[in-house]
């Protein structure tokens, strides 16, 4: 079987008795567009005899669609035609979005480009501007003279038929085309229908970006998959009024809703009273939270906010996925709630899983277990498969798996094709560490991100985590490990091992009567007094400061690229003078900035490593 089957199946089945509803929030009152799943399948039947015309079988079709229904119906036509679609975010004037989708055009040899009239002429505009308007055509399909659906001739499509592919958001590395077939989309929508408890009906609500994994699958597909009807918003209109969330699951009834946990944590800060005032969050039973470290307190946080208007600890869901197995890997069933347990500190910087008692200990919350999927925790430079409480890498195997990256065979290879010692295999190596206890697996952060003080091993999300519970001023933070190759003259000797570094952004009008500086030390002492490291270094940074994905994963590599390049927007640093010594080295070594604007952006964080340097001389 095919998911186009799949589809055509649920919509002969349900034809106008389901929906696809996107809400507009105009001024507080709300909007509605809606298509039933006959009307879907009809356009998506249109859409795909226009593709046939244009020969299109094969090849690969951008979709850069604005929120709505537009891409939804567009997205299945390519897949009714079996044109690879390449979703990906609307890059309208944003420099680096700009190149982003230059790079997926050249790197996916797209020759076309879907988007919607209101876009069109500015994007037909830019690739004049970067030169493809001779090979790249782009059309608006909302205004297209599209044939009958009976025109559409169902192309052959079987379960190994490329259907789309993914661009990773590159939190890592540069994005690659992830390709998922239509036995992928089958198995990973099934893994999260049986994960919400197998309904034959229900209402699903959200507002995630249709271009990643999570809104596209998550939210997005499933509800054809499962036949049941889905009410979402533009990620615009969550960002300006979180409370649109919430209010679409009490108007609507909503039983399921998936996020990463920033949203929700957005939710709980920016929703008043006089907003919540009203609503009935009592029909939710299931609140996905992935793609991203679970915070504890943000579960905490979300049901002392929300609880008395009905929102239940027990509708957790939190989960561990990624693009290469489509979504989800692991989810915590329907009704269980999280699992939160605090672990030795010490023991996880060996790589174990010690559970501590007390309030002591590092807190995680457990993204759930495999449905189906075989999750093993691997020693990455061994193979050997560790047991239960032990830190290894992530290795996956199971129907989900994609069948690799487009065009990159080596990448392909050491990403998809893992071998345990004994030859077990083959396996999706995630790069992610965690470890699996009592059935629940635990992720405990990122191989790269790992930083290596005097041969203990910090996890950044701790780190991070620690800052961000100092002050209400703090936000977003970035932890990572500089190893200084340069020292300046006359410093003594470094000790072994890695400087941990803490990025965090700050809302100086939030900072009462305490000052940058000494805001910074304060962060410093916690962390010296949590993890035993005396000597770290704090950047303070305006907000946006701290890079992130556009699905919102901390940028890791890229923020200690900016920093130490002085490109970081910096309010206050108080960094140490081997730190200070490498960031001053790389600015004078030309590496840092190539125009007057970045060289003053940078004048503050420049100015503070320098005096800091010389201090240490």
């Amino acid at each position: 079987m095919s998911f186009v089957q799949r589809v055509r199946a649920q919509a002969e089945r349900y034809g106008h008795e389901r929906s696809y509803t996107f809400v507009e929030d105009r001024r507080g009152e709300l909007a509605e567009s809606r298509l039933t799943f006959a009307e879907v399948d009809g356009r998506a039947r249109s859409t795909a005899a226009w593709l046939a015309g244009r020969r299109m079988e094969d090849q690969t079709a951008l979709l850069l669609h604005p929120a709505g229904l537009e891409f939804l119906t567009a997205f299945l036509g390519c897949l009714y035609s079996r044109t690879i679609a390449v979703p990906s975010p609307l890059p309208q004037t944003d420099p680096r979005a700009l190149e982003r989708a230059e790079g997926i055009i050249k790197d996916a040899d797209v020759r076309l480009v879907l988007t919607d009239a209101a876009n069109r002429d500015m994007l037909a505009g830019w690739l004049r501007e970067v030169g493809l308007d001779g090979t790249v055509e782009c059309v608006a399909t909302d205004t297209l003279d599209l044939p009958d659906p009976g025109a559409w001739t169902e192309p052959e499509i079987g379960p190994d038929t490329l259907a789309y592919m993914q661009y990773t958001s590159g939190s890592t590395s540069e994005p690659r085309g992830v390709m998922l077939t239509h036995a992928n989309l089958l198995h990973n929508e099934n893994e999260i229908w049986r994960a919400i408890g197998s309904p034959e009906e229900g209402v699903g609500v959200g507002w995630l970006p249709h271009y990643h994994d999570m809104g596209l699958i998550g939210m997005l597909l499933q509800p054809i998959y499962a036949g049941g009807d889905l009410y979402f918003a533009s990620p615009i209109s969550f960002v300006m009024r979180p409370a649109l969330w919430l209010e679409m699951i009490s108007r609507y009834r909503a039983g399921y809703t998936v996020a990463p946990n920033f949203a929700y944590e957005w939710c709980a800060a920016r929703v008043t009273d006089a907003q919540t005032a009203g609503l009935d969050l009592s029909s939710l039973r299931f609140a996905l939270n992935g793609a991203e470290p679970v915070r504890p307190s943000t579960l905490r946080t979300m049901v002392r906010r929300f609880g008395p208007v009905g929102f239940s600890e027990r509708a957790w869901a939190p989960a561990y996925g990624m693009a290469e197995a489509t979504l989800v890997i692991t989810a915590t069933p329907l009704g269980q709630g999280p699992r939160i347990r605090r672990f030795d500190a010490a023991a996880l910087e060996r790589h174990e899983a010690v559970p501590s008692g007390g309030g002591s200990g590092v807190e995680l919350v457990g993204c759930g277990r495999p449905v189906t999927m075989v999750v093993e925790i691997v020693d990455p430079d061994t193979r050997v498969p560790l047991g239960d409480g032990r830190v290894g890498e992530i290795w996956v195997r199971g129907g989900s798996v994609a069948r690799g990256y487009w065009q990159r065979e080596e990448a392909t290879r050491d990403a998809f094709a893992g071998r345990t010692a004994g030859g077990g295999g083959p396996f999706l190596r995630t790069g992610d560490l965690g470890f699996v206890l009592d059935g629940e697996l635990y992720v405990t952060g990122r191989i790269k991100d790992v930083v290596i003080v005097n041969g203990r091993n910090l996890y950044p999300q701790d780190l991070e985590e620690a800052a961000r519970e100092v002050h209400p001023a703090l936000g977003a933070a970035a932890a990572f490990g500089v190893q200084p190759a340069r020292v300046a003259e006359g410093t003594a000797a470094r000790e072994s091992g890695e400087h941990v570094v803490v990025v965090q952004e700050v809302r100086e009008q939030r900072l009462g009567g305490v000052s940058a500086p000494e805001l910074a030390r304060r962060v410093q002492a916690e962390l010296a007094r949590v993890f035993g490291v005396p000597s770290m270094s704090v950047v303070l940074v305006q907000r946006g400061g701290v890079g992130k994905t556009t699905s919102g994963k901390i940028q890791r590599s890229r923020t200690r690229e900016l920093l130490l390049t002085g490109l970081l927007p910096a309010v206050h640093a108080e960094v140490t003078a081997e730190v200070a010594a490498e960031i001053a080295a790389e600015i004078a070594a030309g590496i840092a900035t190539e125009t007057t604007a970045a060289a003053e952006a940078a004048a503050g964080l420049t100015a503070a490593v320098t005096a800091v340097a010389e201090e240490g001389d």
